[in-house]
């Protein structure tokens, strides 16, 4: 089944193959979640933080998924894996320009946002090097590579365009970085578990071995249906209700995706993926509607 998965992918055309290996997508999901936070809270979003978010994010991705990978990736991504033997060169070049690109981007920046996107960079790698990622050990420590994942994505994606426009920290804030919490962990949850036969073969332990596909999608649903909740009750009270609603058809095409995409397929975790980057559209409605 997985080598009928990477043939599949390898038949497609080497534009879609790039994006679904690529890690420059994922700087832009990062960059759309700090464009949605700004329109929510109708804070101004720098671009300079934008450049780092997206030099920073793609970067990381980049060391993780294509200059480095795991021996169980040769099972869970085998197609991402000889993506990145062919490309070696452009993967090289990208990573000096990110890289360029993170430090003349972070000298603009207050130091007190270099520091919580410092802090939060840490908290998403833990699971690399601090035993988190699943190979062995309770049950609650195995789940603390998700949570640590989704909650470094969340955070960083409502604090730091705050905290870099000099903004208040109040129930608003804390109430958007809960609600894109329960937005971003299915998506997480959902990687995790189309990596389960690699990661099983490898010999590591994750939290997924002891799930089923319906617990998974049914742990994922009710993440969304508190999203939906959240967003239903907060428009009630948010000064532009309109934008709030926009926001919430991100969740709802998560849950229809949650029941419907298949995580082991490069093209389905892409589009998950993308999913993530809703806030641009809200941002977009924003823009478009002058609210």
């Amino acid at each position: 089944m997985r080598q009928s998965l990477d043939d599949e992918t390898n038949a497609q055309s080497p534009v879609w193959t790039s994006l679904y290996h690529d890690p420059l997508p994922t700087g832009v999901v990062a960059v759309a979640l700090m464009l949605g936070t700004g329109a929510l809270l109708d804070v101004p979003v720098s671009s300079p933080l934008l450049g780092a978010a997206f030099c920073g994010v793609a970067l990381v991705y980049l060391l993780d998924r294509t200059l480095g990978h795991s021996p169980e990736d040769r099972t869970n991504q085998p197609a991402r894996v000889e993506w990145a033997r062919r490309h070696r060169t452009w993967i090289w070049t990208e990573g000096v320009l990110l890289t360029t690109g993170a430090a003349f981007s972070v000298l603009l920046l207050q130091v007190k946002t270099v520091g919580i996107a410092a802090l939060l960079g840490g908290v998403g790698a833990l699971h690399l090097g601090a035993g988190l990622s699943g190979a062995g050990g309770p049950m609650a420590r195995r789940l603390l590579k998700p949570l640590a994942v989704a909650g470094a994505w969340a955070v960083g994606g409502v604090l730091l365009p705050v905290l870099e426009a000099g903004a208040p920290m109040t129930a608003s804030v804390a109430g958007l970085a809960a609600y894109r919490f329960l937005f971003i962990l299915p998506n997480v949850l959902l990687a995790d578990w189309g990596d389960r036969a690699g990661d099983i073969a490898a010999g590591l332990h994750p939290w997924t071995e002891w799930a089923t596909a319906r617990g998974v999608r049914g742990t994922a649903t009710g993440l969304l249906g508190l999203a939906l909740v959240g967003a239903v009750g907060a428009s009630a009270v948010h000064p532009r209700p309109v934008l709030l609603w926009i926001d919430a058809v991100g969740p709802l095409l998560m849950l229809a995706a949650v029941w419907t995409a298949d995580p082991t397929r490069p093209a389905h975790r892409f589009g998950l993926d993308l999913l993530v980057g809703w806030p641009a559209v809200t941002a977009l409605a924003a823009w478009g509607l002058g609210v």
